[in-house]
């Protein structure tokens, strides 16, 4: 081998274990970058897969409605659910309808959804978080909407302040179309509602500070919305067409 050809290889050998050191370097160091990050993450607030919702099958209902939840009057495709209610009898129920629970609970974020109503007396269809820890307060109600007053929106947060049940809620009007985006941003020191990227309200009072899941359902009459009459013709549709959440904590439920 010549020395011209030596004067060519020998830097070139240099400059590859040179290169070579530094990825090693760089492989060491995003390991331990991960270790840590991994450490820091407490098992129970690191992601989880989806399914994101879970169709529940429940006789009880709250305010004395009237519909059996099934898990039979459940779609879900990819993003969408849909929720049928009907007026057939089952277990003592006049009407059948759904409901779904997130298999995950959250803890502040920004919560969307992009949603499609039906009218009708005795209609009412919510998206709303409970405590995983089965009490029934806090409770926030991102979306909630009577079938006799389409075109009203509400949203609140119930409570409980020494002992006494309170609420702080507002209702929203909106146009008559096929779908509305409707948000709720969650942090430690306010609620904030969006309808349609409009921010419609917001309060700062008892705040919930614990783990919660998500209920989306439709429930059929009731003290609020009142039962259908024969002006209500089934069955009638909640669509979710797509579900945004991006909470800043966020584990499993057991």
């Amino acid at each position: 081998m010549g020395r011209g050809m030596l004067k060519v290889i020998f830097p070139l050998l240099f400059l590859a274990s040179i290169l070579l050191m530094l990825l090693t370097e760089s492989k060491t160091a995003f390991q331990q970058i991960k270790e840590e990050a991994n450490i820091n993450i407490p098992q129970d607030e690191q992601e989880y897969e989806e399914p994101l919702w879970k169709p529940i099958e429940r006789r009880d209902s709250y305010n004395n409605e009237l519909q059996f939840y099934s898990k039979d009057n459940v779609v879900i495709k990819g993003d969408t659910v849909e929720i049928i209610s009907s007026k057939e009898k089952k277990e003592g129920k006049m009407y059948t309808s759904g409901l779904v629970e997130s298999t995950s609970a959250f803890k502040y974020g920004y919560f969307e959804f992009t949603i499609g109503i039906s009218e009708g007396k005795g209609i009412f269809p919510a998206i709303w978080f409970m405590p995983v820890d089965g009490d029934s307060f806090p409770e926030i109600g991102l979306f909630e909407m009577i079938g006799s007053e389409p075109y009203t929106f509400y949203g609140v947060v119930h409570f409980k302040e020494d002992g006494v049940r309170d609420s702080d809620y507002f209702a929203y009007d909106v146009p008559v179309k096929d779908m509305y985006l409707v948000a709720l941003k969650w942090t430690e020191e306010s609620l904030t509602w969006y309808i349609d990227d409009t921010e419609v309200y917001s309060t700062t009072k008892e705040v919930p500070r614990e783990y919660m899941y998500i209920i989306i359902n439709q429930a059929i009459g009731g003290d609020w919305p009142g039962n259908p009459d024969g002006s209500t013709v089934f069955p009638k549709k909640f669509i979710i067409y797509s579900a945004h959440l991006e909470p800043i904590f966020k584990k499993g439920r057991n």
